[in-house]
């Protein structure tokens, strides 16, 4: 393992087979190189999967700006279309009002001549009432006027009753009543044509009243026709003033949408020009969607050398491991303690405080476990991703997921390596790891670094 600082050892080790302060250096030199190209590996890894990862989202970028540039065009087009229809509502809106409004004025103007014909009909209606008042008086004048004649025949009838008595009397007077008898004669005469009179009076009177009954049922029938007109007039008055009342809202309906309309026309006017202003911006960003594809295929050739630079670092890195390990094969260290240490973690792996994968949790049990345990240099637990939950002292890499002790341990088996030089104290040890196991699946590794001590130190 690779950390950061140490934690004095305070036990005492096995002696271990010697070897000169150079090859130390070397082993740790290659043992730190191992850890830097590891971190380069996985760095490496990951910016080629969010490369490809990129290029592809690129690719769908470039996709979807090409049916953005198609689909504003489309639409800038289709405003344009509406732009033209809405102009020719505003002008037709337009049309209407000036047609309600036009309506309106003539409708006002024939009501007004409607009440006027209805006052007509109201002055007629009067009228003819007047008439059969007079009517209905000429009746009694007439009837006055019959008695009065009747009185006459009936005096003519008398007077010709006198005027025979006086002649009789004349005749018997002799001649001493022959001025009498002419003029009882003459009174006679002027009696008969007085009841002659009469009696034609009396017939031209029948006349005049058969004439004025007539015209009176006549007058009474106009009348009656009047007053129907009338209130046949006060209904289409009523029903004017009705559709006045309608037309005089729709006019102002029309007149408030043809305000919409224009509203609108101005509103659509300006999503057209916006629209208009997406397109091009559309079409300004598919130039820059292609020239981040090129910049990233750019990329993604450097991380391809990257990789390539990497491979041949891990090689050489090997490479040295193997020699470093070779000359260390000769370590000598006391093997029972190296079985109790890895007894001792097996227990502590399978406590179930580790199975919280909690920071603090697992800071209490480890700095416990590292604290009464001497022969231990470091101890640290990963998640499944190779990322460190806790270490003490803190790590030095950001994922272990590439190294030895984690691939054996996440794959279920414990693990313990060959001895090595430390980093970070510069002396020998070994690596133990553990897979921390719960409920049958593993989901992270326990790791602790055990101190050797060379023979003759």
């Amino acid at each position: 393992m690779f950390f950061m600082k140490k934690i004095p050892l305070k036990t005492e080790y096995k002696e271990a087979a010697s070897s000169p302060q150079m090859d130390g250096q070397i082993q740790v030199a290659v043992d730190q190189l191992k850890g830097v190209v590891e971190q380069m590996n996985l760095t490496s890894l990951s910016l080629e999967e969010i490369s490809k990862s990129t290029e592809a989202k690129t690719a769908q970028l470039f996709t979807h700006s090409e049916q953005t540039v198609s689909f504003s065009q489309e639409a800038s087009e289709k405003m344009k279309a509406i732009e033209a229809a809405a102009l020719h509502i505003s002008s037709f809106s337009q049309e209407i009002l000036s047609n309600s409004q036009t309506s309106y004025a003539e409708l006002q103007n024939s009501f007004v001549s409607f009440q006027t014909l209805q006052q007509k009909f109201e002055h007629l209606s009067r009228s003819h009432n007047d008439l059969l008042e007079q009517m209905h008086q000429l009746v009694e004048y007439s009837n006055k006027i019959q008695e009065i004649v009747y009185t006459i025949g009936s005096i003519s009838q008398k007077t010709k009753i006198l005027a025979l008595n006086a002649s009789i009397e004349a005749a018997r007077a002799g001649d001493h009543g022959k001025g009498f008898s002419v003029v009882a004669k003459e009174v006679g005469n002027l009696a008969n044509q007085t009841s002659q009179a009469v009696e034609e009076t009396r017939d031209t009177i029948q006349i005049i009243q058969t004439e004025i009954k007539s015209t009176a049922e006549k007058v009474k029938l106009e009348t009656a026709q009047v007053h129907e007109g009338f209130h046949e007039m006060n209904k289409i008055l009523d029903a004017l003033e009705s559709f006045k009342g309608k037309l005089n809202i729709i006019t102002k309906m029309v007149q408030e949408s043809s305000e919409s309309v224009d509203e609108q026309r101005d509103s659509v006017v300006d999503i057209a020009n916006l629209l208009q202003e997406i397109a091009d911006m559309a079409l300004e960003n598919k130039k820059y969607v292609v020239q981040v594809t090129t910049d990233l295929r750019t990329q993604h050739k450097n991380i391809e050398d990257i990789r390539s630079i990497n491979q041949s670092l891990t090689k050489t890195s090997s490479e040295l491991q193997t020699l470093v390990h070779e000359n260390g094969q000769n370590v000598q260290y006391d093997e029972t303690l190296v079985k109790q240490v890895k007894n001792m973690l097996s227990q502590k792996v399978q406590s179930k405080t580790l199975l919280s994968m909690d920071e603090k949790i697992h800071q209490l049990l480890l700095d416990e476990i590292l604290y009464s345990n001497p022969q231990l240099e470091t101890i640290w637990t990963n998640r499944r991703d190779g990322t460190f939950i806790y270490s003490n002292p803190p790590a030095g890499l950001v994922n272990a997921k590439m190294r030895p002790w984690f691939k054996e341990a996440i794959n279920g088996k414990e693990y313990v390596s060959e001895p090595y030089i430390s980093a970070v104290t510069k002396n020998y040890c070994i690596t133990l790891s553990f897979p921390i196991v719960s409920e049958g699946k593993i989901i992270g590794v326990l790791g602790a670094d055990m101190a050797l001590k060379e023979n003759g130190r």
